[in-house]
């Protein structure tokens, strides 16, 4: 329920730079210490990857810096690698990740809604990891088939997201994640869980995994598996097939 957290200010100055290192600094610090299971939901989206194939195209959304993201793609047959991120900072780190990729990498600056309603080109895999829960639930089913638009007859959307359980509200879930993140993560200072908890429940929108499916079918996506979920019930990856 953490996404990478993005500027609404363009271009390099010192204030971008400033505030995207100290979010950052914490967010790394989450990652590390796998509070947010990165380690089980990168696990199942690479056994994903694997079973493409085939040579195949990937357009990283809400990228950040690209650096789990990259890990999964070393050594696969990439045709092509493009990262969108608001941050141009999490883009420059996203750069040197991806700099030894045997495929063209662009690395877009801007908002990744906006960029697919104008984009043209298709691509073979589209993924999203800890962004589209911004979008309430109207954004989503907006931007569910515009990301099916892009994808090539045979590719996938995978996402990563947090999710409610059957019945649950988003009070209900915020709730649920507090007292979780109060019990279990130890490794962070009182001012960072503060930051955390204002984070998540100033921005998180999470649907369940029942709402997903119904989403992503009236996206026009033939089929929805779910890939991993987290031991708690609070993340999911899943892969939605056009």
């Amino acid at each position: 329920m953490i996404t990478h957290p993005h500027s609404d200010t363009a271009g390099q100055d010192t204030e971008e730079v400033r505030a995207f290192f100290e979010q950052w600094a914490v967010y790394r610090k989450i990652v590390d210490l796998d509070y947010l299971h990165h380690r089980g939901a990168y696990g199942a989206i690479e056994q994903a990857l694997v079973q493409i194939g085939r040579p195949f195209s990937f357009l990283d959304l809400g990228a950040g810096d690209a650096d789990c993201t990259s890990r999964i793609l070393a050594g696969k047959p990439l045709t092509a690698y493009q990262a969108v991120d608001l941050s141009g900072t999490a883009l420059d780190l996203a750069r040197r990740h991806t700099a030894a990729f045997d495929c063209p990498v662009r690395c877009v600056q801007g908002d990744f809604f906006q960029y697919v309603l104008g984009m043209n080109g298709t691509f073979d895999v589209v993924f999203i990891g800890l962004s589209l829960h911004h979008l309430k639930a109207a954004g989503k089913r907006a931007f569910l088939p515009q990301l099916r638009r892009i994808l090539n007859p045979a590719g996938r959307l995978i996402v990563y997201e947090p999710t409610l359980e059957p019945g649950e509200s988003r009070d209900d879930v915020l709730a649920r994640w507090w007292r979780h993140v109060e019990s279990t993560w130890t490794g962070l200072e009182p001012d960072e869980l503060s930051k955390a908890k204002e984070h998540v429940f100033g921005n998180d929108y999470p649907e369940s995994i029942d709402d997903y499916r119904g989403m992503m079918t009236a996206a026009g996506f033939s089929r929805m598996d779910v890939l991993y979920t987290d031991p708690e019930n609070l993340y999911a990856v899943i892969e939605a097939k056009a």
